[in-house]
């Protein structure tokens, strides 16, 4: 089930709003950022809870390691994070006053500069809770010219229904840009060996998103690929069977902009 929460804070007020919505974005990126200082602030520790308690409706903690979701996917919690350390810290601003929110970011994917800094980091999300449920997210964070952070919205990302788009140029709005992923995550050999049969193109992983055993195992998997020397990220599900031969399912843009259309 497709969770989208919009947390949206004010400069100086600490308190926050949550809305939901989805859709395809479709304005420019100008009117993205006005709308972003426009909203109404609620409260921080609301947006928190309401994304617990839609997490905890629709799926169920499996074990230490691994998060079961539905449609039988599972996300591994023990992710190694290809953010730099700068990175991390530029994203640990942006949350430092909610205590109830348990993000790790994985990987920064794109930035917009409009009189400070936009940031969409891809996080694991786990709530705080006596079962806590993981999740991936896209979370947007901003900071003013004055290095002052803020989170601005966070919208969920399903394994089962990761948003695609038919062209690089429809993913991203032209006033964000594709972070370049200089250090891949470190895939298991066996799993390595099978994208590498099936990938076309030279490729940086990026994460896995969710394994899910059938006929075999289904991955789904974010990858960055070059393409006229800019970088461009990639959704890759495949199927490995019980022999380690690995088939193509999908490979299709990720479609980056769907997850920045909370302003809309």
């Amino acid at each position: 089930m497709k969770r989208i929460i919009a947390v949206l804070l004010s400069t100086l007020v600490l308190s926050t709003a949550v809305m939901t919505g989805c859709g395809q974005s479709s304005s420019s990126s100008s009117s993205q950022s006005s709308a972003a200082t426009e909203k109404t602030a609620t409260s921080a520790t609301s947006a928190a809870s309401s994304k617990s308690s839609g997490s905890e409706s629709s799926k169920t903690d499996s074990s230490a390691e691994e998060s079961s979701v539905a449609g039988g996917w599972n996300i591994d919690e023990d992710v190694k994070p290809v953010v730099t350390k700068e990175q991390n810290e530029e994203f640990r601003k942006s949350i430092n006053s909610f205590d109830s929110l348990n993000m790790e970011p994985v990987a920064l994917l794109a930035q917009q500069v409009v009189k400070g800094t936009y940031s969409a980091f891809l996080c694991l999300d786990t709530t705080v809770a006596d079962n806590p449920v993981t999740t991936w997210d896209i979370a947007v964070t901003y900071t003013d010219l004055y290095g002052k952070a803020k989170l601005t919205s966070i919208i969920e990302v399903h394994p089962d229904n990761v948003k695609t788009a038919e062209s690089a140029g429809e993913a991203l709005v032209d006033s964000w840009e594709t972070v370049e992923i200089t250090e891949g995550a470190v895939l298991e050999d066996s799993l390595k060996e099978a994208l590498d049969s099936v990938m076309t193109k030279e490729y940086t992983p990026i994460t896995v998103l969710g394994t899910q055993v059938v006929s075999g195992t289904n991955y789904v998997l974010l990858v960055q690929e070059k393409e006229d020397g800019k970088p461009v990220n990639y959704v890759v599900e495949l199927n490995v069977d019980s022999e380690g031969k690995a088939e193509l399912v999908k490979e299709a843009v990720f479609d980056l902009n769907y997850y920045l259309s909370i302003y809309n």
